[in-house]
């Protein structure tokens, strides 16, 4: 929704593909639903909700749905972030990987930051979790504020 409220604000030619990747089957199913309980997206406001959202009827009355041309722009994959190749092929502009790390060693945080890093554009930026630091992991990232990297431009 923030993006497509930011490109309708800023027309561009840039084509826009969201990958949304878990290593969950089963939450990669609930998400690709798009179906939200009414006090869920009540908290959007009724603006957001009637351009963004489907109203649910008869047995899913109480539930939105997102509109399909937003759900178009997403696309669902299994992703298992330290093993085997990403279900995409294009480097990222912006991965958001928040709250993974922390389940992490830090051996094994420098491995999955080190590929995070190759999967992004050079000038890329990599968002994680505010309870997340990079601090004492070799990335070559410069940091622009916490838990916002970009990667450098060469």
């Amino acid at each position: 929704m923030a993006l497509d409220d930011y490109f309708t604000a800023h027309p561009c030619a840039w084509a826009r593909q969201i990958e949304a990747t878990d290593i969950s089957t089963r939450i990669l199913a609930k998400a690709q639903a798009a179906i939200y309980p009414a006090e869920t997206v009540s908290r959007l406001g009724p603006a957001k909700t009637k351009a963004y959202f489907q109203t649910g009827y008869g047995d899913q009355e109480g539930y939105y749905r997102v509109r399909p041309a937003l759900r178009s722009q997403v696309r669902f994959n299994r992703l298992n972030l330290l093993e085997g190749q990403p279900p995409f092929t294009e480097p990222m502009q912006i991965i958001f990987c928040r709250n993974v790390m922390i389940y992490f060693d830090r051996p094994t945080q420098e491995e999955l930051v080190n590929r995070l890093k190759a999967w992004l554009v050079p000038g890329g930026y990599l968002l994680v979790g505010h309870s997340e630091s990079l601090t004492g992991i070799p990335h070559g990232l410069t940091m622009i504020r916490p838990a916002t990297y970009q990667k450098p431009l060469r």
